[in-house]
C-alpha cells in the first residue's frame, strides 16, 4: 500500500494505491475499506477487485478533522487476507 500522506486535508483529492504480487506476478485480489477510530471500525466503504495493481482516490470529509484515525485496506486473495493499517489525522 502506498498512501500520499499520513495528514490528508479535508476535501482534497488522497490518492492511495495498492500492488499484489507472488513470485513476481499480479495476483487477482480484492480491497474493501475500513476506518477506524480508537481501535474500533467506524465505516466501512468500497469494494474493488483487482489484478496485481489498484489505484483509487479518496476526499476525506470535514467531519473527520482531528482524530486521530486508521485508514485499513483489507486486501484479500484466495485463502490469504491482510489488513493494511495506514494511521492519519486529516487536517484543513
Amino acid at each position: 500500500m502506498h498512501a500520499s500522506t499520513h495528514s490528508p486535508r479535508v476535501n482534497r483529492p488522497w490518492p492511495v494505491s495498492f500492488t499484489v504480487t507472488s513470485a513476481g506476478k499480479p495476483v487477482k485480489s480484492e480491497v474493501r475499506y475500513q476506518y477506524l477510530f480508537a481501535g474500533q471500525v467506524v465505516a466501512r466503504r468500497s469494494h474493488y477487485t483487482f489484478d496485481g495493481s489498484f489505484h483509487d482516490v479518496f476526499t476525506w470529509p470535514a467531519s473527520a478533522v482531528g482524530y486521530p484515525l486508521t485508514f485499513r485496506a483489507v486486501i484479500g486473495s484466495g485463502k490469504i487476507t491482510l489488513n493494511l493499517d495506514y494511521p492519519v489525522r486529516v487536517v484543513r
